[in-house]
């Protein structure tokens, strides 16, 4: 039986949608500091992973574009990144046993590069148009757990104050629209919908039933602790719109904001790949 993901990607799609006009008002609103421009792949290093609905899309559509040597191709390059990756995992568990901080390993990964595999010829996306949010984010400053980032060729800079998006917001509904996929499936896998993967593995990986924990006839129904279901938005909730972006800099931070008096000026901690200045 084929797997029909139609209306969730068609909710994916509608925030897409959303971060795209807000990535669009920024280019408007900043146009010095917005720097993104044809060529330009500095994104395409950085390290992410893709919610359960970002990867199966994403995945959909790369099995529909591409057959034959190209597929294989690009296969072959994220199959190479994932053994990377399986490196770099290991790499980060001995820091952390050493004594590294969690913070000083966020900064390892935040600033380790592996090139896309859907990074083609001419340093461009042969998926562009089906590229990841992550992706379309880049290059303005977001917000993760009250921490700023930005990308180091933008004209952002620390300490200054620039409206913020809010990426717990964006991966809340990613969420959410990825629990509904697994209660869709009645999937046996309780926490199917919290898995994280990064695009390499998104890319080789088969999503059939057997995968996504789908039961069939004979199967034990008897159902499983349910997980712990992400916390609901508010009706109508979504991407913050410019006009209603903080304007001060530690409006960004989701801390109390008791502790706000020892929160340091510089509104960017962590900044992405680019070259170091």
């Amino acid at each position: 039986m084929a797997l029909d993901f139609t209306q969730f990607f068609e909710r994916y799609e509608e925030l897409v949608s959303e971060v795209d006009a807000v990535f669009n008002k920024f280019e408007t609103d900043f146009p010095e500091q917005v720097r993104c421009e044809k060529g330009c792949s500095d994104c395409c290093y950085a390290l992410f992973d893709l919610s359960l609905v970002e990867a199966l899309y994403v995945n959909h559509h790369f099995r529909e574009r591409f057959a034959g040597l190209e597929r294989n191709d690009i296969m072959e390059r994220a199959a190479d990144i994932d053994r990377q990756l399986f490196r770099l995992k290991r790499e980060l568990w001995k820091a952390s046993q050493a004594g590294k901080s969690t913070e000083e390993i966020f900064e390892t990964v935040a600033r380790t590069r592996m090139r896309c595999p859907m990074l083609g010829e001419g340093d461009l996306c042969v998926m562009y148009d089906k590229r990841p949010i992550t992706c379309r984010l880049y290059g303005v400053p977001t917000a993760i757990e009250g921490k700023g980032h930005t990308c180091a060729k933008s004209g952002f800079k620390g300490g200054e104050k620039y409206p913020t998006v809010h990426v717990d917001m964006i991966h809340e509904r990613l969420m959410d629209i990825s629990r509904d996929i697994a209660e869709h499936l009645g999937s046996k896998y309780k926490a199917i919908h919290e898995m994280l993967v990064p695009l390499s593995m998104a890319l080789v990986t088969d999503y059939n039933e057997d995968y996504l924990g789908v039961r069939k006839p004979g199967d034990d129904a008897k159902p499983e602790a349910a997980a712990p279901a992400p916390q609901p938005q508010a009706p109508g909730a979504s991407i913050p719109k410019m006009e209603d972006a903080p304007s001060e800099a530690c409006n960004t931070c989701d801390s109390d904001k008791s502790l706000c008096a020892s929160c340091k000026e510089n509104s960017f901690s962590i900044v992405l790949g680019g070259d170091d200045e």
